[in-house]
């Protein structure tokens, strides 16, 4: 990996860090409760065990990440600039595939023995701030993991600049879909729209699987 590519990936890391702590502070101060969405009840973890959990899980991520890049990423990323159609085609093209497969799997977590063993342990945060987007069992981080380094290397070689796009997006999205935040700015729908989305999940646990695009939930009638 070039110098380049690796200072970007580490301020998409760090600029990560940022919205997570910043969104996660504004969940918990008072000036900005009007723009929370109401908590559907008390977290029944203690708060250190989410801290342990959530930056264990972290850790393993970028561990991951990490070993695909230095086992993979000469033989599936591709240098310099792909240009903005190769570019947009090849993030679109990857995260349609991962976000299906996710959609799969994530209703698949819901069965009642996966539920309780796996997923469940997402769900008994009650009311997610970003802090713990990364709340989950390991078992279900390494899947979500697999299934977007699957699609990578599916559809490879990309280029290095659309790997950097798919992870941006990937990452993301999962802290601002637990934000529990909406604004009334109508530059900050899409954001919105997600944070909404993911809270009727929590709520709901019928609805709502997919992580990116939201027409896989309404092809298979599991959008609300």
């Amino acid at each position: 990996m070039t110098t380049t590519f690796i200072v970007i990936w580490i301020a998409i890391l760090v600029f990560d860090a940022v919205l997570m702590g910043t969104l996660t502070w504004m969940t918990r101060a008072p000036r900005f409760a009007r723009y929370r969405i109401p908590p559907p009840g008390e977290n029944r973890m203690p708060r250190l065990r989410r801290l342990i959990n959530t930056n264990l899980n972290n850790l393993m991520a970028l561990c991951i990440f990490a070993a695909f890049l230095y086992h993979f990423g000469a033989r599936l990323l591709e240098p310099g600039w792909p240009g903005v159609t190769r570019l947009l085609g090849e993030t679109l093209g990857v995260l349609l595939l991962y976000d299906l497969a996710y959609y799969a799997y994530h209703r698949a977590l819901h069965h009642p023995k996966l539920m309780r063993f796996v997923h469940g342990v997402h769900h008994h945060v009650r009311f997610p701030t970003a802090a713990e987007s990364n709340y989950l069992h390991p078992a279900e981080q390494i899947g979500a993991l697999v299934m977007l380094l699957g699609a990578i290397a599916l559809l490879g070689p990309i280029s290095a600049a659309s790997f950097l796009a798919i992870f941006f997006i990937y990452s993301t999205v999962n802290i601002v879909v637990h934000s529990n935040l909406v604004f009334p700015h109508p530059a900050l729908r899409l954001f919105n729209f997600w944070s909404v989305r993911h809270d009727i999940h929590h709520r709901q646990v019928r609805h709502n699987y997919a992580s990116i695009f939201p027409f896989w939930d309404q092809a298979f009638g599991t959008f609300k």
